[in-house]
C-alpha cells in the first residue's frame, strides 16, 4: 500500500452520508434478490447520532461486508471456504463451510452469519454474478439518492472520507474497502 491507497485492484464501496436517507432500499433490494430468509440480511441502516459543541446531529450508514483487503474470515476459516478474487471480491462457498462460526466470531465487522436454514455461513457477495455481466450490485442500483457506489479505491479521491466501520485494531487488521464520505453537520431538534 502507498500512502494509503491499495496497489492491486480492490473493488470497495463508498458511502455519501450527506445524501442517504436512511429508507433501506438498499437493504430490501439485497435480501429481496438474495431470496434471504428473515431475520438474515447482508446489509443494514446504522442511525448514527452525533453531538457536537451546535447540538445534535445526525446521519445514516449503509453496511454490508467490507470485502476487506486482508480478510479476517478467510484467515481463520478451517476448510478454506473463502477465496478473494481478483477484484478483491471476498467470496464465501457454502458448500465447503460446516457451520463452525470461526469467521462469525473472528470478524471485527460482524459480517458473517448463521443462516438460520442452512446452519451455514452467510454473507454479501457483492453480486459477483451482476458485476461479471456490466451490472451494478442490487444495493446500489436501489439507492434512490445515488449515495452507494461501487468503485475501484486506486481511482477514489481520498479527501473528504472517513472509516467509520470499527475500532481501529480491526481497520489496521483487515484493511475494510468501505468509506464514507464527511457528513456535514445538520443541526436536529
Amino acid at each position: 500500500m502507498l500512502g494509503g491507497i491499495p496497489t492491486v485492484k480492490q473493488l470497495g464501496f463508498v458511502l455519501d452520508t450527506n445524501r442517504c436517507l436512511g429508507c433501506g432500499a438498499c437493504v430490501n433490494a439485497c435480501q429481496l434478490n438474495n431470496r434471504l430468509p428473515s431475520p438474515l440480511v447482508y446489509r443494514s441502516i446504522r442511525k448514527v447520532k452525533d453531538h457536537t459543541s451546535e447540538g445534535l446531529s445526525q446521519f445514516f450508514l449503509s453496511v454490508a461486508c467490507n470485502h476487506c483487503a486482508n480478510p479476517e474470515c478467510l484467515r481463520v476459516c478451517p476448510k478454506g471456504a473463502y477465496s478473494k478474487r481478483r477484484d478483491g471480491i471476498v467470496i464465501h462457498s457454502s458448500a465447503k463451510c460446516t457451520g463452525c462460526k470461526s469467521c462469525v466470531t473472528s470478524c471485527p465487522f460482524n459480517v458473517p452469519k448463521i443462516h438460520p436454514v442452512t446452519g451455514k455461513a452467510s454473507k454479501c457477495q457483492l453480486c459477483y454474478d451482476r458485476i461479471d455481466n456490466g451490472q451494478s450490485p442490487y444495493c446500489i442500483k436501489a439507492c434512490p439518492t445515488e449515495a452507494l457506489r461501487l468503485i475501484e479505491l486506486q481511482a477514489l479521491p481520498f479527501d473528504n472520507l472517513i472509516r467509520l466501520t470499527a475500532a481501529l485494531p480491526g481497520l489496521r487488521l483487515t484493511n475494510p474497502s468501505v468509506y464514507y464520505k464527511t457528513p456535514r453537520r445538520v443541526k436536529i431538534d
